[in-house]
């Protein structure tokens, strides 16, 4: 069975200021490799890398359009459609669009959606984890994809792993909130806890179906904004008026912790990883621009002013060509609180 890539890139990326701005969220930003991080994604699921891959659609806020198909059309990746959205609605309105579109387009293929900002270093054993998610979502569960941890983090929601149904998959047994450290340990210890990772694997027709169970007015007008839209360009434009009405809600919350279908691949241990602040981004020290005497465990980024740094540690300092982030590395969730101060102070030529 076909397998249709749809890439959510919607997020805003208002951790990883300065570099992530709205005109160029951190998706669109290299942050670890040659590529962006969307690059990387569209990558990791290439047609020419598998023949079960379908060109990808790619889900992102209004004002990308001509940026997705620029990034993808540098690695001659094809986008089977761009689809705009005029403002966010969170991942259950995706979700409902996605499978609205494959729904029109395909016979029934799978999708996978997944996030434009995460970065996997092993590919071939991410594709694994997709082939062996197959087999479940074919029957018309809803799989999602437990990344096993490495240290007792709390910024993940967990899911707690049930029986088996086939190799590697299993039923979910309950979607935890992301824990205290104390919990976060024990959930390590007990073992059959995994990371959310965000990624979903499904038939178009059963999460429409989940959708008009356990979220209809997400679906109607999820699906009402994508058959009223219009091209725009290069991208395809969902309806304003319909899209704004749409309740905002997760697809954890509005399907998976309610419906019967749910199922989880795990573990998958890929090297995973969540690009939500600076403290999973890689340091550049050994760059040209970056000098460094005698500090350590610091997080240096520039493409702007040549930065050095001596004597301190524990540190998060990014640069550009018009601000300059310093932050405790501990405390890189804060960065949000500085975009906030920005906003209030008006200086919309720094977001």
């Amino acid at each position: 069975m076909k397998i249709q890539p749809v890439i959510m890139s919607g997020g805003s990326g208002t951790r990883l200021w300065p570099m992530s701005r709205a005109a160029r969220p951190k998706q669109f930003l290299k942050l670890f490799t040659d590529e962006t991080l969307l690059q990387e994604t569209a990558l990791r699921l290439a047609p020419d890398a598998d023949e079960a891959f379908l060109n990808p659609v790619v889900i992102a806020g209004g004002k990308h359009g001509r940026l997705i198909v620029e990034q993808l059309t540098a690695l001659n990746i094809e986008p089977a459609e761009v689809i705009l959205e005029p403002c966010q609605r969170n991942t259950a309105a995706v979700a409902a669009v996605a499978a609205a579109w494959v729904a029109r387009h395909g016979e029934d293929s799978l999708v996978v959606l997944l996030p434009a900002d995460h970065h996997i270093e092993d590919v071939d054993g991410f594709r694994n984890a997709i082939a062996k998610g197959a087999a479940a979502a074919e029957k018309g569960l809803i799989v999602t994809f437990g990344i096993k941890p490495t240290h007792p983090h709390t910024g993940y929601g967990y899911i707690e792993t049930g029986e088996a149904l086939f190799d590697s998959v299993y039923e979910v047994a309950a979607f935890k909130e992301k824990p205290d450290h104390d919990t976060a340990e024990q959930y390590l210890k007990d073992g059959g806890y995994y990371w959310n990772g965000g990624i979903f694997l499904f038939k178009a027709s059963a999460m429409l179906e989940e959708l008009s169970l356990h979220a209809p007015a997400i679906k109607e007008a999820a699906v009402g904004a994508l058959n009223a839209s219009v091209m725009s360009g290069p991208a395809r434009r969902l309806d304003e008026a319909i899209f704004s009405g749409c309740p905002a809600n997760s697809v954890d919350y509005a399907v998976m912790e309610k419906t019967e279908k749910a199922a989880i691949v795990a573990p998958v241990d890929v090297g995973w990883a969540d690009i939500g602040s600076w403290s999973e981004v890689a340091s550049r020290e050994d760059a040209a621009d970056v000098i460094v005497v005698d500090a350590e465990n610091n997080i240096i980024r520039t493409d702007g002013p040549l930065i050095a740094a001596a004597g301190v540690e524990g540190l998060i300092i990014v640069a550009t060509g018009d601000a300059v982030l310093v932050a405790r590395r501990d405390n890189a969730q804060q960065v949000r609180a500085v975009v906030e101060e920005l906003q209030r102070r008006g200086r919309i030529d720094l977001l």
